[in-house]
């Protein structure tokens, strides 16, 4: 299938790749750099190699050709641009994979397949406040709304040190194929609030957020 599709955001462009290659098919699509062959060579796991593969073929269709360079990541595993071009941010689960990049702000997504055991890890990636929130028809997809919208902040914010249950904060909501939300990061007591989009692929929840 390769790239679903492209969207363009405010002051960022997303993509979507639906794998259906071989891990040898997308390796002969990608035009990779020195380093990132580097890179790929310690990727030992079959399905990861498809992800990182796909993710990265996505990327020419998001920005001008000259801008285009290799992915490198810093020393807590967030990726960047080797050339410096634009602020990314990538994610993968299943049959797809997902860039978001911006040329002037920081960015955050994660995409994960809706599955019934999210219910039993609650307790693992929800505020006190969270575990009061009710979703009585729709509660396997809701929480993996929150689950994946944390995922969009953390990556948003480089990690360093936050905590699920503790530093990342999802305002409730109502649950529909797709929307917004309010989320909240607080770190060196001062509080950030971001605004988060989510929608469904599939059995799938993608959401992201641009800072």
């Amino acid at each position: 299938m390769s790239l679903l599709f492209t969207k363009n955001l405010p002051n960022a462009r997303l993509g979507i790749w639906e794998i259906t290659e071989s891990t040898d098919e997308l390796y002969r699509q990608a035009r990779l750099t020195p380093s990132e062959h580097d890179f790929y060579k310690h990727l030992k796991s079959p399905l990861r190699q498809k992800h990182w593969l796909s993710y990265r073929l996505i990327l020419p269709h998001l920005i001008e050709k000259e801008a285009v360079s290799g992915i490198a990541y810093d020393e807590f595993g967030k990726p960047y641009l080797e050339n410096g071009a634009g602020q990314i941010s990538v994610a993968h689960s299943g049959k797809y994979a997902t860039l978001i990049i911006s040329k002037t702000n920081r960015v955050g997504i994660d995409i994960e397949a809706i599955q019934p055991k999210i219910v039993k890890l609650t307790h693992k990636f929800l505020t006190k406040e969270e575990m009061e929130y009710r979703f009585p028809s729709r509660l396997t997809e809701s929480l993996c709304v929150i689950w994946c919208a944390k995922e969009a902040l953390y990556k948003l914010q480089g990690g360093r040190g936050l905590v699920f249950s503790e530093h990342i904060h999802i305002s409730n909501f109502t649950f529909t194929s797709n929307g917004h939300l309010t989320g909240y990061v607080t770190r060196d007591q001062k509080r950030s609030q971001y605004h988060l989009f989510f929608e469904s692929l599939d059995d799938y929840i993608l959401v992201y957020s641009i800072e």
